[in-house]
């Protein structure tokens, strides 16, 4: 009678060594398992828009918030006051 090559108790651990030689060549290769998760669940959930430009969102925030401020100034104090407020 011959002998297995694997034995059972092996053969549980392939999984792990699997994944484990799957994220060192991830690591390796310069790639980041954060990011490829991050996509990934995006993906998932049908939002694969890349995410916007860093720069370009700071400066639509500041334009729109200069906006908002000019808005402000031309409009004034727009709420309406009553007899009951001080």
């Amino acid at each position: 009678m011959s002998r297995h090559v694997l034995n059972v108790r092996y053969v549980d651990v392939l999984p792990m060594l699997g994944l484990a030689l799957f994220i060192l060549w991830l690591r390796l290769s310069r790639l980041s398992v954060r990011e490829l998760c991050a996509d990934a669940a995006l993906t998932i959930s049908g939002y694969v828009r890349p995410r916007p430009d860093p720069v370009t969102e700071r400066r639509l925030r500041v334009a729109f918030a200069d906006l908002d401020r000019e808005l402000a100034a031309i409009l004034g104090d727009r709420t309406k006051r009553t007899a009951f407020d001080g």
